[in-house]
């Protein structure tokens, strides 16, 4: 069931608005190794000064969520899109004039919370409100792949000759241009049901197992994407050939979510989500027993492209499970914090079990998924019969 509103449709110029929102939103957090390089090369950033810096924007993007079930059903969405892409703006032009740490950190936390997150949390909420919703997730999903593999392809040789700039500044331009398009965004959420919720009468639990869900298979995929690099490098792979793999894989990851925009929910959600997870665990039992730049490049393609063929299913899943529409918007945070606890877990583990210890925590991760996935579509089912 993804409506019941059947004949009912959405707007291209709405779709697009929030889409481009969610995709600008969240372009620095996709683009985050680049331009931590750049941190590091071009103003002598320490290792442990780019964490710190890394963690500030990832946790205001976290606490912006939070303020989410706040305002998400109460204020007016274009004022707080406005608000959200002027952040952006001036986050991030500001980002680039800097080069003191102390700045640099408390600018990407503002960055974080009035821009990335708010924008992010925004997009999710209104995504949800839309009647087909695991296709507009996916095309969002798209988008955010699109911009970001841009992003990788274009700003290597434009921070070698810029610095800095070259990528603070052309993330202060993209949001700059969205101003325009926010006419188009729906005026706000005020008493806008959930139209995949509308009649149906979700548990409280539903949600918060769809966010648990959500938490719990980041915290596997936090430590698998940090260290992949690291991964290619120990069974002998050279740094060009993992690049090349992962340039591959985010081009598959593509195919992954436009996939489940052309199936959307023919199929339901549970056998999507869990042929995903399947493919999780095949790619990275693949990773933990890597021979070969074939092997490594099958591997993150096949990981690639089940994450993000999983994404939108569970993004309408929890949309379902959130009669409220308040609470959905903590997806983007659960999304942020397992992540990051998820690369701190793993460089834990590593230390005291090595590199394969990622591998079991992705693995574990993916299926402990699963299985609240399935949880989850049974309290939604039996609800459902009542």
């Amino acid at each position: 069931m993804s409506s019941s509103r059947p004949n009912a449709r959405d707007p291209l110029s709405t779709i697009g608005a929030i889409v481009a929102l969610g995709a600008v939103s969240v372009a620095s957090f996709n683009i985050q190794p680049m331009y931590l390089g750049a941190l590091a090369d071009h103003l002598g950033f320490s290792a442990e000064q780019l964490g710190l810096i890394a963690g500030a924007e990832v946790a205001g993007s976290a606490l912006a969520g939070i303020a989410a079930t706040q305002w998400v059903r109460r204020w007016p969405w274009r004022r707080m899109a406005l608000l959200a892409v002027v952040a952006l703006v001036t986050g991030n032009t500001v980002s680039a004039l800097i080069s003191d740490f102390g700045t640099v950190i408390a600018v990407r936390f503002m960055t974080g919370f009035f821009g990335i997150g708010t924008g992010y949390a925004l997009a999710i909420a209104a995504l949800s409100d839309t009647v087909k919703t695991e296709r507009n997730f996916s095309i969002a999903i798209v988008a955010q792949v699109i911009l970001a593999m841009i992003g990788f392809t274009w700003l290597p040789s434009a921070i070698g000759a810029h610095g800095v700039a070259a990528v603070f500044l052309p993330l202060a331009i993209i949001s700059l241009l969205m101003i325009p398009g926010l006419r188009y965004l729906p005026p706000t959420g005020l008493g806008r049901a959930t139209p995949v919720n509308r009649g149906a009468v979700a548990p409280r639990a539903a949600i918060w197992l769809a966010l648990g869900c959500q938490f719990v298979w980041y915290l596997g995929l936090g430590g698998v994407w940090a260290f992949v690099e690291r991964i290619g490098a120990q069974a002998g792979i050279s740094p060009q050939e993992v690049g090349n793999a992962l340039a591959l894989g985010m081009f598959v990851g593509l195919g992954g979510a436009l996939m489940a925009a052309v199936i959307g929910s023919r199929f339901g959600r549970v056998l999507p989500f869990a042929l995903a997870m399947l493919g999780q665990v095949i790619a990275i039992t693949l990773l933990r027993d890597l021979q070969s730049p074939p092997l490594l490049i099958f591997a993150i393609c096949l990981y690639n492209g089940s994450w993000n063929f999983a994404l939108p299913y569970l993004f309408a899943t929890a949309a379902m499970s959130d009669s409220s529409g308040k609470r959905v918007v903590l997806m983007s945070t659960a999304q942020a914090v397992g992540l990051t606890l998820g690369a701190a877990t793993a460089g834990m583990v590593i230390g005291q079990f090595g590199l394969v210890a990622v591998t079991y925590q992705g693995a574990g991760s993916a299926l402990a998924a699963l299985a609240a996935f399935l949880i989850l579509a049974l309290v939604l089912h039996r609800a459902r019969q009542r």
